[in-house]
């Protein structure tokens, strides 16, 4: 039997892009950071047992093939935006705390507080 590969790989990839969830796995890599975006890319969900009903074995191995490498590509992208959003959430909060320490400090030594150092 003839199977069309390009059109059985739109159709899976479409499917795909259709089932993934993406705002959870952008809370997976929020939430989780590097851990998050590591199970993004273990975890491979199956597609739909009922999408091959009634198709050939090589139909469902390509369809299955080009679903979950799509899945997969789209998991890690919308992880890994979630994992650098909290890189970005953690320098901010350094930066922060950086520039309270100092100007408490300074506030500490206007205010006639600084200890002599002889």
């Amino acid at each position: 039997m003839d199977v069309n590969t390009d059109q059985i790989h739109k159709t899976a990839e479409q499917d795909a892009e259709n089932d993934s969830s993406k705002l959870l796995w952008f809370f997976v890599g929020l939430l989780l950071s590097i851990f998050g975006v590591l199970v993004a890319y273990i975890y491979q969900q199956e597609p739909p047992a009922s999408r091959f009903l009634n198709k050939p074995q090589d139909w469902t191995v390509l369809y299955s093939d080009a679903y979950k490498a799509k899945l997969r590509s789209i998991q890690l992208k919308y992880s890994l935006i979630g994992f650098f959003i909290t890189g970005v959430l953690i320098v901010i909060y350094i930066a922060l705390m950086i520039s309270l320490y100092f100007s408490m400090w300074d506030q500490f030594r206007y205010n006639g507080y600084e200890i002599d150092n002889r």
